[in-house]
């Protein structure tokens, strides 16, 4: 045989040889990536059926076993997701992995406003915190991202004191399309800061400045101001109100409360000046008593009333353990319905009314102490089919 025979068959072999390898690494990478996807596809199955502890643990040997494979920025993002309300500092060192490893996925967007809110938590923001957000500020392209970066910064001048301009931050954020996670912290915060403001003695916004003159009481002031007694003597730290000299100097908070009730939600929402104020939650009417929709008025208030049950007629007295109004009534409806306090807090979130709209104890009372008689009074929304299991789950009456 000759030699160019002989080279000519050992290039055939060498190229079977290798068509036979390549093949079989071929095989072997497509096997590995059909495991790897019915592994991330049994993870995602776990999650959806609420077993968490098993995900994680699937997700952990995916991540060791594939981090090459196309699978892996997935399931790093839900594992570190997943970890998020676990182990907020674990989950934080996924993200940064997941946005360094993984940079020009579709999850790196998600990683970075999960990242962002990740630190929300580090408390108080430090600088290096806050320079992060300063930089996720101006991203663009994941407005989601930037809304929690603004939202921490608020933070920050709020542990730097700087009142007015953590209001105005939260109070712009407030009118974006912002994820309901960061819309409730943000209702929180804004919140309790708008109570804040009201009650301290300085002034903010369009509040004024009041001297008092002779004859002046509290009673007509707060007449005169369409404010209550309670707000007036509480944000100028009057503890006697008969001790109130002429030439003393008042705040008048520029307040103008109206409140909305979301049936849907079962929450209460106090706006003032047609923008939000607070936000508290509610009970509302069960079934064929359901809380009328429609424009009303709070109408009178009163403190520690009586009550008579709509189906027994028994009456009962103040302070009385069964008298379903608890401390305080305002009227919305003649004296028929009202918005008052729940003796049972765990009703409060369901249809278990008589019609009347519910709070709890201290959410009574803070309101009690805001709002004058006159104060707008909007009911909307459905009952919602998912709280009307629950409530009949809870057996609260039909």
């Amino acid at each position: 045989m000759s030699s160019t025979k002989v080279i000519a068959i050992v290039v055939v072999a060498l190229l079977v040889v290798g068509v036979l390898v390549g093949g079989g690494s071929y095989f072997y990478v497509m096997n590995r990536r059909k495991n790897a996807s019915e592994e991330l596809k049994n993870a995602r199955d776990l999650l959806a059926n609420d077993k968490a502890d098993a995900a994680i643990s699937l997700l952990k040997i995916h991540i060791s076993k594939y981090s090459k494979m196309p699978t892996a920025p997935e399931a790093l993002f839900l594992l570190a997701k997943t970890l998020y309300k676990q182990d907020k500092s674990q989950s934080l060192d996924l993200f940064e992995r997941l946005l360094k490893d993984h940079p020009n996925t579709p999850y790196a967007r998600q990683a970075l406003y999960y990242k962002a809110f990740a630190m929300l938590d580090k408390r108080p923001i430090r600088q290096e915190t806050e320079a992060f957000f300063q930089e996720l500020l101006g991203n663009t392209e994941n407005k989601q991202a930037a809304y929690v970066a603004q939202y921490g910064l608020a933070l920050a001048k709020l542990e730097d004191g700087k009142y007015k301009d953590a209001r105005a931050d939260l109070d712009d954020l407030m009118d974006r399309e912002v994820p309901d996670e960061l819309r409730s912290l943000l209702e929180n915060t804004l919140g309790d800061l708008n109570l804040r403001l009201l009650y301290s003695p300085e002034l903010y916004g369009d509040d004024e400045s009041y001297e008092t003159q002779r004859g002046d009481y509290i009673y007509n002031l707060a007449k005169k101001f369409n404010i209550t007694q309670e707000l007036l003597l509480k944000c100028n730290n009057i503890s006697d109100p008969k001790k109130m000299g002429v030439g003393q100097r008042l705040k008048i908070p520029k307040v103008n409360f109206s409140i909305l009730v979301d049936k849907y939600n079962n929450v209460l929402t106090l706006n003032s000046n047609g923008k939000f104020f607070k936000k508290y939650a509610v009970r509302t009417g069960a079934y064929e008593n359901q809380t009328p929709n429609g424009d009303f008025r709070i109408e009178n208030k009163k403190k520690d009333p009586r009550w008579v049950n709509p189906r027994t007629h028994k009456m009962y007295p103040a302070g009385d353990p069964e008298n379903e109004l608890g401390a305080r009534w305002m009227s919305f409806q003649g004296d028929m319905l009202g918005v008052h306090g729940a003796i049972k807090p765990e009703t409060i979130g369901y249809y278990s009314s008589f019609g009347c709209v519910g709070m709890l104890k201290e959410d009574i009372e803070e309101l009690f102490d805001l709002i004058p008689v006159g104060t707008p009074l909007k009911i909307v929304g459905e009952m919602n089919p998912e709280i009307v299991e629950e409530s009949r789950a809870m057996g609260f009456r039909e």
